[in-house]
């Protein structure tokens, strides 16, 4: 793909993204067995001093390099095998689902329980991009999973307004 592509594609995801919610349905995400190898992103250490998704989007400027803390989900299927790019919703985003353990929710990862103008204020999108910056073509879900708590560098993408935060991806660490 072409960058003025990539950028087109991400700033769509993460219109789609502020749009909330969608309707609950019965299929959850597949995971693969871990590689032996890990992806160029896949960091062995937490960076240090990870901001918040809200504080980013308050101050973050396209091109910036930035460290973020979120929860990977916001979306019926955060993450697929066909595509490095995902949503994170801010650590501080009460997900009542997961936290309360409503049982009534098939997919806890969309924060359905919570209203979707929340989620959309508190998520960013994230594309994966190996260390040249060239976009990630293997399949995210063999070393992450939804509702995993990560800890990620990357560099700003374009910012056509507040409300969208896109971030190309380095580095990844799935905290414990």
């Amino acid at each position: 793909m072409k960058p003025t592509t990539i950028t087109a594609a991400l700033i769509a995801a993460a219109a789609l993204f502020a749009t909330g919610c969608k309707e609950q349905g019965s299929s959850t995400p597949t995971t693969a067995a871990p590689t032996s190898t890990a992806p160029s992103w896949v960091l062995t250490s937490a960076p240090i001093d990870p901001m918040s998704i809200t504080d980013a989007k308050a101050s973050a400027a396209e091109g910036d390099t930035i460290t973020i803390r979120g929860i990977i989900g916001g979306t019926m299927e955060p993450l697929s095998s066909e595509s490095p790019v995902f949503r994170v919703v801010d650590t501080g985003l009460y997900n009542r689902c997961v936290e309360s353990g409503d049982d009534h929710c098939a997919t806890p990862w969309d924060y359905c329980c919570a209203p979707s103008e929340d989620v959309a204020e508190s998520s960013a999108t994230v594309q994966l991009v190996n260390a040249d910056g060239s976009p990630y073509s293997g399949d995210p879900t063999a070393n992450l999973n939804p509702l995993d708590e990560v800890v990620l560098v990357g560099t700003v993408g374009p910012r056509p307004n507040t409300n969208i935060l896109t971030i190309k991806a380095t580095g990844v660490f799935r905290t414990p």
